[in-house]
């Protein structure tokens, strides 16, 4: 029997598991502007650029509340982001799956509709994950172009 790797042995290695270029890596931030007690979180997003207007999503959600013991939420989406070139806007429509911990009890698995529209230049936006919030905005706490 021959002997294979079972594990990435060097850079070179890693450079081999990507696909694609990205195009911007962006982090951003979100509060419920009503109340402390949230929600609020993260998102982090990337977007590989596939031409014609259209570009790949892919990111996280994180989503805390102070409610009582408080919560977590976890929510990875995948997904079609659409720039319009006439208004400099881009929007992605997608599903995200995860999980959600309300304090004390386990975590059990959660899947929510996810709407982002990022202004022109990626800086702010809003996003509203189906039963969190609406139209929450969202700021960008680091933006990092690939291309």
């Amino acid at each position: 029997m021959e002997n294979s790797n079972t594990a990435v042995e060097s850079n070179a290695d890693l450079e081999q598991l990507a696909t694609q270029g990205l195009g911007v890596i962006a982090k951003y931030a979100f509060q419920n502007p009503y109340s402390i007690n949230g929600p609020f979180g993260t998102m982090d997003l990337a977007l590989t650029d596939g031409g014609s207007g259209t570009e790949s999503a892919s990111g996280e959600i994180n989503i805390n509340t102070l409610f009582g013991l408080g919560s977590s939420t976890l929510l990875r989406f995948t997904g079609e982001a659409k720039f319009n070139g006439s208004t400099g806007y881009t929007q992605i429509d997608t599903v995200g799956e995860g999980y959600i911990t309300v304090r004390p009890n386990p975590p059990r698995y959660i899947k929510a509709g996810i709407s982002i529209t990022l202004a022109p230049g990626l800086e702010k936006g809003t996003l509203s994950v189906e039963g969190f919030f609406n139209n929450f905005e969202i700021k960008a706490t680091s933006i990092t172009h690939t291309k």
